[in-house]
């Protein structure tokens, strides 16, 4: 990738660390300057000004713009949400539940993609179902065969591991569950911005992402995507004045809008979706393929070097048609010490992990010598 210290001397931090956790994505210059332009602006013409209302929704228009372009789906199925996991709140609680429906998650799912339906099974009496993830595929379309069956309402599952940065082959599992006549959530918390996410090629139901991951968006900017089809079946749970067409309080009567911004609630702050629509510019100038090729190699280096680490076990599958930039370690020793904090008071390197657990993230901008920087620094302290 051409331009990559061009790049870097838009993300200050990048001066001091090696970023290499992409939990919260480094925020860059063009991003945060449009976030404090758009909150001066409030600042000095006064919020409600009728020239800051049209500045702030023309940006947040133009984020969701930017979103329909990155998922390749029609602007009036997004949703502009504020994370990954109020995206699944609304697909969850927007269906239809009796006691003994099911649902069927797989045993690396975040929080946000997990206690949702944990939250339903305690109220409402549904069924929680897990596959046990496989990197195979047909194995894995085996297993979920065998848990699907005629209760089973939806099939939610992570388009990139959180857990162990594994690719979901999401098209094939998607005509396999719509074959079974299931629709299919996926949550894209780590695969927005880091792969090409074309959600009429993958043919799903709904797909959750957000911006403030490998987008590098500010905190806040999420997208909910709701298949057309499926519109009219997605019930609104949470309303408020920006949700309905009609509101007839005398007569107790409302109607929601038709389109996915429908589950668009409450007062929100319109500020950050104008850094995520300069961040959605950004990326789609350097290009999604050009990201995904650029990280996916970066990782295929580290997990290489893994290969020689005598106490490590690498959880992300080898394969790179099977993972993407994140790779996924695991310390057999007993009672490890994980290297986060050390690495971080000792090298500058931001990663994330949890006892024998490290995962790494290699976002475009890496260099290839914070690579070997990073696997020195682990080897040589374990």
């Amino acid at each position: 990738m051409k331009n990559i210290d061009a790049i870097r001397a838009n993300i200050p931090c990048l001066e001091k660390y090696s970023y290499l956790n992409m939990s919260y994505g480094p925020k860059s210059t063009p991003v945060v300057d449009e976030v404090v332009r758009l909150a001066r602006l409030t600042e000095s013409e006064g919020t409600l000004n009728p020239d800051v209302q049209d500045e702030l929704w023309r940006m947040y228009e133009n984020a969701r713009d930017g979103v329909a372009r990155l998922l390749s789906a029609d602007r009036n199925e997004i949703s502009m949400t504020r994370h990954v996991t109020e995206g699944m709140n609304i697909v969850a609680t927007g269906m239809d539940w009796s006691p003994g429906d099911e649902v069927i998650i797989s045993d690396e799912e975040h929080p946000g993609g997990s206690l949702p339906w944990m939250n339903l099974a305690r109220r409402r009496g549904i069924k929680v179902k897990m596959v046990e993830m496989t990197y195979d595929l047909e194995e894995l379309l085996s297993r979920l065969g065998h848990l699907i069956g005629p209760r089973t309402k939806i099939v939610s599952l992570s388009h990139v591991s959180t857990k162990s940065g594994f690719l979901m082959p999401a098209k094939e599992v998607t005509d396999f569950v719509h074959n079974k006549g299931v629709p299919i959530v996926f949550d894209g918390a780590h695969a927005g911005g880091l792969v090409d996410v074309d959600v009429k090629e993958i043919g799903c139901d709904f797909y959750t992402t957000c911006g403030h991951k490998w987008l590098l968006a500010p905190q806040g900017t999420g997208f909910l995507y709701v298949n057309k089809d499926r519109l009219d079946q997605l019930q609104v749970t949470w309303l408020g004045a920006a949700t309905t067409e009609n509101w007839d309080l005398p007569n107790l009567t409302f109607d929601p809008k038709p389109n996915a911004d429908k589950f668009e609630y409450g007062t929100r702050d319109l500020t950050v979706y104008g850094g995520l629509s300069v961040a959605l510019d950004m990326a789609e100038k350097i290009g999604i393929t050009n990201i995904s090729a650029r990280s996916s190699k970066l990782a295929s280096i580290m997990k290489n070097k893994v290969t020689d680490m005598p106490f490590f076990e690498l959880m992300t599958p080898m394969d790179p048609n099977l993972s993407t930039g994140v790779v996924t370690l695991i310390d057999q020793r007993t009672n490890p010490e994980n290297p986060a904090e050390r690495l971080l008071n000792d090298h500058n390197i931001i990663i994330t992990g949890k006892d024998e657990w490290t995962r790494i993230s290699f976002p475009y901008f890496t260099r290839e010598e914070e690579v070997d920087r990073l696997a020195d620094a682990i080897n040589t302290e374990n």
